[in-house]
């Protein structure tokens, strides 16, 4: 499978991506495996892209200081702005290298991805990958519950997984571990970028090779048309979604489908206004930064507003992947929740996210609540309406913004249906 490096795309919202200066040397260690019934794990770190926004509230000197002193200061609001749109008609994937001088001063951040290979796979000439994103503040293997029921029921319809590959999203899980305590993203369209750059650059174009502990990227070749891994779905949710659209729209060509779960967009005009208002805490878990055991962080999930209809197989998920050891307590959370807090001082990117919710040219699946995040049902069946290609929205009763963790099982049954649909037998002899 292969992807333009410059596209016609006329409403860019991102930058460019540039690839990072990494050190080679790092990836001489392969990634060791680790093995449980359903699948063997590796995992692995790469590189962000260079050229990102620098926070007016906590600039890059201050990511090795305690993000607990990060300001409440609306001044350091993104506003939207819908008169300030793009005026290229060509958008360029990848951006020529900068002179040191020309350079950044927020250093590309760690993430983490982990790899899953399938124990036993349906038997058939061409196989998928899938990759997960979660939303803002829990661990990538959050979703190991759905794969774990997800993998049989694809092999049973003929569908053959190759690998799925999960990425912690910035301040979450292992990439939270991996960067300065006080790391913060600027705004939201960095994410994307990061994942964009992942998917072209670091994604090894065939599956199932030995690899690194440190990926390292593919540098982008003279030619149009660039190499990719193919046959790429994508299951996200809240703002891994809201990245996903972005990233689709941007580069169409390095997915195969999308399936969407309540993003994290909002229209813009009044609606925009009047989320742009609200404090940043209604938009976070709120959970306490420290606990004494796992058992504490489990009784407030249980009793959180935001996470009290989780199932029981996302808690227990969430307490082992998303604490850590802490110095004063028995534990605490990964990533300190003022950095996701923070990150929400971007009131732009939701909303070009929402206004190119139309612009998707990829099979696209939805599992959505039915309040969605912040449009309103019918706005969002309207403009799903407009849109060209293969398109599936499912509407579950009884569930929030949260559904991924309170209908873990509902949403691996769509999961399986999209995919079967998409790669499954029939698919094989057309």
């Amino acid at each position: 499978m292969s992807f333009q490096i410059s596209t016609s795309y006329k409403r860019p919202s991102l930058r460019p991506l540039i690839l990072p200066h990494t050190d080679e040397s790092a990836g001489d260690a392969n990634a060791e495996f680790t093995q449980s019934q359903s699948w063997i794990s590796s995992t692995h770190a790469f590189h962000g892209s260079e050229d990102r926004d620098e926070s007016t509230a906590w600039p890059p000197a201050r990511f090795r200081d305690d993000p607990a002193a990060i300001p409440n200061d609306e001044a350091h609001n993104i506003p939207y702005d819908a008169s300030n749109e793009p005026k290229n008609t060509t958008f360029e994937l990848y951006a020529k290298q900068r002179k040191e001088d020309e350079a950044s001063r927020v250093p590309p951040p760690i993430l983490v991805a982990k790899r899953y290979i399938p124990t036993s796979k349906a038997v058939a000439s061409q196989g998928i990958t899938l990759l997960t994103l979660t939303g803002m503040g829990v661990p990538k293997e959050m979703f190991e519950p759905i794969l774990q029921n997800l993998l049989p029921l694809l092999q049973k319809s003929g569908v053959k997984v190759e690998e799925v590959w999960a990425i912690d999203m910035p301040m979450s899980g292992q990439t939270a571990k991996a960067n300065p305590k006080g790391y913060l993203y600027a705004n939201e369209k960095d994410i994307t970028r990061d994942l964009l750059l992942f998917v072209t650059s670091y994604l090894p174009l065939r599956p199932g090779e030995d690899l690194p502990k440190h990926l390292q990227p593919r540098k982008p070749t003279g030619q149009a048309q660039q190499l990719t891994r193919g046959n790429l779905h994508v299951f996200a949710h809240s703002l891994g979604a809201q990245a996903a659209i972005l990233a689709s729209v941007h580069a169409p060509d390095v997915f195969k489908s999308l399936t969407l779960i309540d993003p994290a967009m909002v229209p813009a005009g009044s609606i925009n206004d009047a989320m742009s208002k609200y404090p940043k805490d209604v938009l976070c878990l709120g959970l306490s930064k420290e606990y004494p055991d796992r058992n504490a962080v489990e009784k407030e999930l249980r009793g959180n507003k935001r996470t009290r209809n989780w199932d029981n197989r996302a808690i227990r998920a969430f307490s082992e992947y998303g604490l850590e050891p802490s110095d004063t307590t028995g534990f605490r959370l990964v990533a300190h929740p003022r950095l996701e807090w923070a990150l929400y001082y971007d009131k732009q990117t939701p909303a070009e996210c929402y206004d190119r919710f139309t612009d998707i040219s990829v099979p696209l699946h939805m599992i959505m609540p039915k309040r969605p995040f912040a449009a309103p049902a019918k706005m969002f069946q309207a403009d799903v309406k407009k849109l060209k290609n293969k398109t599936q929205v499912r509407w579950v009763d009884g569930a929030t913004h949260q559904i991924v963790y309170e209908k873990m099982d509902t949403c691996t049954e769509f999961l399986a249906h999209w995919l079967t649909e998409m790669a499954g037998k029939e698919k094989a002899h057309l």
